[in-house]
């Protein structure tokens, strides 16, 4: 049962380091937009997408 409650413990560790991931990306979006650097926004919308997949996957395993 312990080593399901670290596994567990993991997941929601990842799921916060993704979580300030996401507060950094879209903060550098915002920027890129307000620099004109349109390339840039895009790229980082792609990684947003990513890990909010990420971390909707992880939740779902933890739930479980």
């Amino acid at each position: 049962m312990k080593q399901h409650k670290d596994h567990a413990q993991e997941e929601w560790d990842r799921i916060t380091d993704i979580q300030d991931l996401l507060i950094e990306r879209y903060v550098e979006q915002k920027e890129a937009f307000q620099e004109g650097n349109r390339c840039r926004a895009i790229e980082l919308e792609f990684e947003i997408k990513e890990l909010r997949r990420e971390k909707e996957k992880i939740k779902h395993w933890a739930a479980v």
